[in-house]
């Protein structure tokens, strides 16, 4: 833990605030969107819409209040995510790319050494996340259990 009273600490809250107070907009509005959307609140409501992000946010912050374990639970779901969206995404957009392409120019379909690399390195994102989740899980399962 961060000493309470030292100006490292502070440093420390200050960035933490600044960072969620930046990134909260980016999460709240589409979530808030695509709820308006399925309440079938319409862009002239904005009371309405004003509601639904109040309550959205209110949401948020009583579960990650209340929940046992919830940095555990979002750790997880970071982990996954991440290793997912910065490991297992771009090989498999790229094989698929290079698919579609050679399908348009009926090129030869043998793969060359740039595909083996996009199939290794799926492979290796495949196991990354599979790792760092279990990692991640077993740690989260420890903690409860204690």
């Amino acid at each position: 833990a961060l000493p309470t009273n030292s100006w490292l600490a502070l440093i420390v809250r200050l960035l933490m605030t600044f960072v969620v107070s930046m990134t909260a907009p980016l999460i709240v509005v589409p979530c808030g969107e695509m709820i308006e959307g399925k309440l079938g609140i319409g862009v002239d409501e904005v009371r309405k819409r004003i509601a639904v992000r109040v309550l959205l946010c209110m949401l948020c912050m009583i579960v990650s209040e209340h929940a046992p374990g919830f940095v555990h639970v979002v750790s997880f779901i970071g982990c996954f995510c991440a290793s997912i969206i910065g490991f297992v995404l771009p090989p498999l957009f790229c094989i698929q790319l290079r698919h579609n392409t050679r399908k348009d120019s009926m090129a030869k379909t043998t793969m060359d050494f740039i595909s083996y690399c996009d199939v290794g390195a799926l492979v290796i994102g495949i196991i990354t996340t599979i790792l760092t989740s279990t990692m991640t899980f077993g740690e989260m399962r420890k903690s409860q259990q204690q």
